[in-house]
């Protein structure tokens, strides 16, 4: 676990230390808009260190399952402004191979702007601000994967550390039936194809869910595919906010202005109700009982091809599946018992984020001496840390982050409280931020930002509402600080301006 204390004395150096104008730790889509930001200022001879505990640049991309696809079409999934090399249709979901590679790609132009050294497979144990006789530096102390006596320090005048989501994989649940088959998404094909006709049982109503019942059908349309769907989740409809060929001048909204209705319909109280006015405004299926919303996209034909191939919907939440007498019994939170075919397949499909007993290390955005810049989920400044990568690393190079009003909010502690209260906060946060970095940053280098939703709208409605933005940002602003208060006070929790 990283481990950032306060500013301390570099002591006990028995040798000189390398010193780096800049090290980055994580090579997924956050650090790599970190680094991709950071190269707008650093000299062409600038030594930079990339470092990352997987084989390669792309973040949970190599470990993901291989079916999963991009939410949002791929123009807006880049780092930076680089553009994806192929000639794909604007709207095509890329899938997780051909964004892998397309992140791994983009170190090719970091190393065009600078001095690129990459250490992957490498465990970062300590990243730290000390004082030295040269004034603050970051330390970093880290060692390959499989040999952690082997430890390296290096210092830098400023370490990014973009590598803490608590993401973990998930595993198969713990089910007592011997007579079913309990698998995590990353196994799914492979187990369709050695248990033809068997029942799957998707557990979990998310994004990873519905990929996994699409993905279950593609493979045999007469199979028998059942959702077991907690709360239910709701989806952002991308067939009518994310429209394609003259739609896109005429119909949807910007995705600044969604944030902005969501953000101004919470008032710090009333999640349940926010929660309800997404589901009847902006979802595919606006008539259900779903009660959660986690920021996922999906258009009205998956919508409509995942309910017309569902064999049934359970709403709660699985307990377990024993053997009975008569066969597999599965049980849910409401009591309900129900019987389920003998080698029917389980498939955890409950997310990968937050999963651990523990959250992790609190560490500030930005240390005392602002040589250590954290995107994380604990201090965060945006509930998309790739975001979060690109505009904080612009906002600390130009000075212009501390004093403006941005805040940073605990979004880990505030999701494993109420999720539906998370929604709430990072909406406001979110758009807060934005309005404020709007206001404080060069239009140019906002436009390099490919990252933003509204990018999909053509330049004119873009403009538009950038004016109508900017018409309203003090009442706006005022109101996101006055929710993002009353959530402080009420969860007990950091969400405060950024010092």
């Amino acid at each position: 676990m990283l481990d950032q204390k306060a500013t301390q004395p570099a002591t006990g150096q028995d040798a000189p230390v390398t010193t780096y104008d800049l090290v980055v730790i994580g090579a997924g889509i956050a650090g790599l808009n970190a680094l991709f930001a950071a190269t707008a200022y650093l000299p062409k001879n600038a030594r930079v260190l990339l470092l990352d505990q997987k084989q390669g640049a792309g973040g949970m991309w190599n470990t993901a399952y291989d079916y999963v696809r991009l939410h949002q079409p791929h123009p807006m999934f880049t780092v930076g402004d680089i553009k994806w090399n192929w000639q794909k249709p604007r709207d095509y979901l890329a899938g997780r191979d051909e964004v892998q590679r397309h992140l791994a790609g983009a170190l090719g132009p970091v190393a065009d702007a600078v001095n690129l050294e990459t250490g992957f497979e490498q465990t970062v144990i300590a990243c730290d601000e000390v004082t030295t006789d040269n004034g603050y530096r970051a330390r970093i102390t880290f060692h390959p994967n499989d040999t952690p006596a082997q430890t390296t320090t290096v210092h830098a005048m400023l370490a990014i550390h973009a590598s803490v989501l608590n993401y973990r994989m998930a595993e198969p649940l713990d089910l007592s039936a011997s007579s079913v088959i309990s698998i995590v998404p990353q196994d799914l094909r492979d187990i369709l194809a050695a248990h033809p006709g068997a029942a799957v049982y998707v557990v979990g109503g998310g994004k990873t869910g519905m990929d996994t019942v699409l993905a279950a059908l593609a493979d045999d349309p007469k199979r028998k595919v059942s959702l077991i769907n907690g709360r239910g989740t709701n989806f952002l409809n991308r067939t009518r906010y994310i429209p394609t060929g003259l739609k896109r001048w005429t119909s949807g909204q910007l995705v600044s202005r969604l944030f902005r209705d969501m953000a101004l319909n919470f008032d710090g109280d009333n999640e349940e109700e926010l929660i309800s006015y997404f589901r009847r405004t902006y979802s595919t299926d606006p008539d259900t009982a779903n009660g959660v919303f986690l920021y996922g996209l999906q258009s009205e034909d998956e919508q409509i091809r995942i309910a017309a191939g569902l064999s049934e919907t359970y709403p709660g939440y699985l307990v377990d599946v024993t053997d009975g007498p008569d066969g597999p019994v599965m049980e849910l939170q409401s009591g309900e018992r129900l019987p389920v075919e003998p080698d029917s397949i389980f498939v955890n499909c409950t997310g990968s984020f937050f999963r651990t007993a523990d959250m992790e290390t609190n560490a500030r955005c930005l240390s005392p001496g602002s040589t250590v810049l954290n995107i994380s989920a604990r201090d965060g400044f945006h509930f998309l840390t790739s975001v979060a990568g690109f505009f904080l690393t612009h906002l600390l190079y130009r000075k212009d982050l501390k004093g403006k009003g941005f805040y940073t909010l605990d979004h880990e502690a505030l999701f494993r409280m109420d999720r539906n209260a998370w929604v709430g906060a990072s909406a406001a946060q979110a758009y807060m931020n934005q309005v404020i970095a709007v206001n404080t940053l060069p239009m140019m280098l906002l436009d390099r930002c490919g990252l933003d939703l509204d990018r999909w709208y053509p330049f004119p409605r873009r403009m538009a509402g950038l004016i109508r933005m900017k018409s309203s940002a003090d009442t706006d602003i005022a109101h996101c600080r006055k929710v993002l208060d009353r959530v402080a006070d009420r969860f007990n929790i950091r969400c405060a301006p950024l010092d």
